[in-house]
């Protein structure tokens, strides 16, 4: 018969050890597992939680807004302007649904709330929800002057070059076509860094030994943009206008590689 082979009694308090080792990290990873499932249950039930804000309310507190019309669309809209909205929006009072509506710009959040204005009426809505505001007449012609502002003089809007019908930049009395294939280059130099307001660019541009007009022509929309100085730009559309303060990028790509001025 075969001998029985035993255990040596040196191997049994090592193997003791591997075994609770691996009994004592399985069982961690499960019970950490469980507590993060835990506390994602947690997480999501809060933001289930229906918010029993107005619309306008909610609306308003928004951080990112997206804007279209009926040339444009998915444009977001800068915080300084949202902010004058703002003003607007405090001002509405809730009404009854408008026997006529027909959209003119539309909207979003980048968390689910859509809005859409006749320049008459607000409408504001939800999967659920819906309500309209009364755009006061005294205030319609500023709302729309803002409206037109967030996507006709932004940089969202005019860096979409390949909407771009024609391009050219003016340097005195030298202008230059700038040709399809180089439209792309000229976007990726348009940089802003934040709106700000017209006493600061005006000085920069007086300053400025070279300033440059570059005329661009988007879905039929004509947009000026106007380098001043370096690091200022503005931009003039539909008789409005927007100051930036801008990367130099633009401003040196201009004078070095399409005007070639050393």
């Amino acid at each position: 018969m075969a001998k029985k082979r035993k255990i040596k009694k040196s191997a049994i308090l090592p193997l003791s050890l591997l075994i609770f080792f691996a009994l004592y990290f399985l069982s961690f990873w499960w019970f950490s597992k469980e507590q993060g499932n835990a506390q994602k249950v947690e997480v999501n039930t809060q933001e289930q939680k229906e918010d029993t804000r107005s619309l306008l309310t909610q609306l308003r507190y928004k951080k990112k807004i997206y804007l279209s019309d009926g040339t444009v669309s998915n444009i977001r809209v800068e915080e300084d302007y949202w902010d004058e909205l703002d003003y607007i929006l405090a001002e509405l009072k809730e009404v009854r649904t408008p026997e006529s509506y027909k959209e003119v710009y539309s909207g979003y959040s980048d968390d689910g709330i859509k809005f859409s204005t006749d320049l008459n009426y607000l409408r504001i809505y939800t999967v659920n929800q819906e309500s309209y505001y009364k755009i006061p007449v005294d205030s319609k012609e500023e709302f729309t002057n803002v409206l037109n502002k967030s996507i006709y003089t932004s940089f969202g809007f005019i860096t979409q070059y390949k909407n771009w019908e024609s391009v050219s930049i003016t340097y005195g009395e030298k202008t230059k076509k700038i040709h399809k294939w180089k439209y792309d280059d000229l976007s990726y130099k348009m940089a802003s860094k934040r709106i700000v307001g017209k006493v600061q660019p005006e000085k920069s541009k007086e300053r400025s030994e070279y300033n440059f007009t570059i005329a661009i022509k988007i879905k039929g929309q004509d947009i000026t943009v106007e380098t001043m100085g370096e690091d200022y730009v503005k931009i003039t559309s539909h008789k409005l206008q927007s100051y930036y303060e801008v990367h130099n990028a633009l401003y040196e790509y201009i004078k070095n590689d399409i005007f070639k001025i050393k």
